[in-house]
């Protein structure tokens, strides 16, 4: 277990959906499609955990569908060149 973090922020909401900052998504390592337990332990205090992540099959397929845009190759290649080793 990490040393304790803090980040005070204010609320976002947006279509009834409460949105966390950045600092906090990256500091918990969440990623589309991860699930988290919201514990109200009392009015004004709450425990957030992430009780599942997102499966890497369900990622992948998800890029798969929506691939990121990487350029375009000029030209072409044949597939001599594409399967060529080359030193």
């Amino acid at each position: 277990m990490g040393k304790p973090w803090a980040v005070v922020a204010e609320t976002t909401y947006h279509k009834d959906k409460l949105y966390l900052p950045r600092e906090v998504k990256e500091k918990l390592g969440l990623t589309e499609g991860d699930r988290l337990l919201i514990d109200v332990v009392d009015r004004g205090e709450a425990r957030l955990r992430v009780l599942r992540r997102a499966e890497a099959g369900t990622r992948l397929l998800k890029r798969l569908e929506d691939p990121p845009d990487l350029g375009r190759i000029i030209g072409g290649l044949t597939r001599r060149e594409i399967y060529e080793d080359h030193p």
